[in-house]
């Protein structure tokens, strides 16, 4: 397993902040230091009135959602490096020893899996199952009620691969992952078995590097379609039932796509950001501003797109424009992952520096 940084080796500085007309209102409504994460992968996640957010320092908490109080907080035995996913009545992080590890809702451990192989990717919780990437890209489900392993998905590899955070997303009683070699899998949560295979981008160059083009990010399931984006391939959308290719464009995406009614937005590997028409692909804005800034995999939130820097900025434009109507400042060091929407006016984000902060958006 090789692995390529899409942003390295580059001695260009990161574009400058550039002026813009506020046009909607964001404010920090609270923010809670739940500790560094200077390495791995921590995404926050809310369920009913609780954010439940982990660090690398191995902190776990349960935030309340409305005020930002601290309801608990315990700490692992060991450093984690991935976090959190949440179901029912299950809380899960993984540790440095790739144990995943299991806590109730009310912060006492539960249980503690060996998963035997790197994790590479935030876990997921649904439906009593926690969902668990590895660094060869394996999907492996476990049992919230007792941390058995219900089943194991892999797949032959290029001999060269990325290694990037590419989360599964679940939905619709199915399990969508991307892969190297630019192909999407729905898998039956249940089982594991596939349900359909797809093709989102075929490798092409005659080198090992040149043929990279793994899908990246988290493949999103909306409205009858899984759409993705790969590196150094394509970005587009498939039919969810059939797999047939609905539509795809050009494009070279080291982090994932965001989607919604309308469009699927993506950056690339410069720092551009890009929407496409849902409808048939067709490029509607391209944002020159976020260059070598490393934004974040977007997220849509009402007529807005939220982008994270590696400054602790979180921007937002307009997303049938492409202009910047609002800007907020989370700490001073990178997301650690894409913006997390709570509700139609609302978004969670926690920086590498340990600020898990609430972003109201009016």
């Amino acid at each position: 397993m090789s692995s390529l940084n899409p942003f390295g080796g580059n001695a260009v500085k990161p574009a400058a902040l550039q002026p813009f007309t506020a046009q909607l209102k964001v404010a920090n409504t609270w923010s809670v230091d739940v500790g560094d994460s200077k390495s791995g992968n921590f995404s926050p996640v809310v369920m009913d009135s609780t954010v439940y957010a982990a660090s690398e320092e191995g902190q776990l908490m349960a935030i309340e959602k409305a005020s930002g109080k601290v309801k608990w907080k315990v700490k692992a035995a060991k450093q984690l490096k991935a976090g959190v996913a949440v179901t029912a009545d299950t809380v899960a992080v993984v540790d440095d020893a790739n144990n995943l590890l299991a806590f109730d809702l009310d912060g006492k451990q539960k249980w503690q899996a060996g998963v035997g192989s790197d994790v590479s990717s935030v876990p997921v919780g649904a439906a009593g199952t926690i969902f668990v990437r590895t660094i060869d890209f394996s999907v492996l489900a476990y049992a919230t009620s007792n941390g058995g392993q219900r089943w194991k998905y892999s797949r032959q590899l290029p001999p060269l691969t990325l290694r990037v955070n590419t989360p599964v997303d679940v939905n619709n009683a199915r399990v969508y992952a991307g892969f190297p070699g630019g192909r999407l899998v729905a898998l039956d949560m249940n089982n594991g078995a596939v349900v359909w295979e797809g093709n989102l981008a075929s490798p092409t160059g005659t080198t090992e590097i040149e043929r990279i083009a793994d899908v990246t990010g988290t493949p999103v399931y909306n409205f009858r379609e899984v759409c993705a984006a790969s590196f150094q391939g394509k970005v587009g959308c498939l039919d969810a039932v059939t797999a047939r290719p609905i539509w795809s464009a050009d494009f070279s995406a080291p982090s994932g796509s965001s989607v919604d009614d309308r469009y699927v937005i993506a950056p690339n590997e410069l720092g551009d950001l890009f929407a496409f028409s849902r409808s048939g692909g067709k490029q509607v804005w391209r944002v020159e501003t976020f260059q070598r800034r490393q934004p974040t995999s977007p997220t849509v939130i009402g007529r807005a797109v939220a982008v994270g820097d590696y400054e602790g900025y979180v921007h937002f434009i307009d997303r049938d424009t492409g202009k910047t109507i609002a800007r907020t400042k989370v700490g001073s060091t990178s997301l650690t992952s894409q913006a997390v929407p709570v509700e139609s006016d609302a978004l969670l984000v926690q920086s590498r520096g340990g600020n898990v902060a609430l972003i109201s958006v009016k």
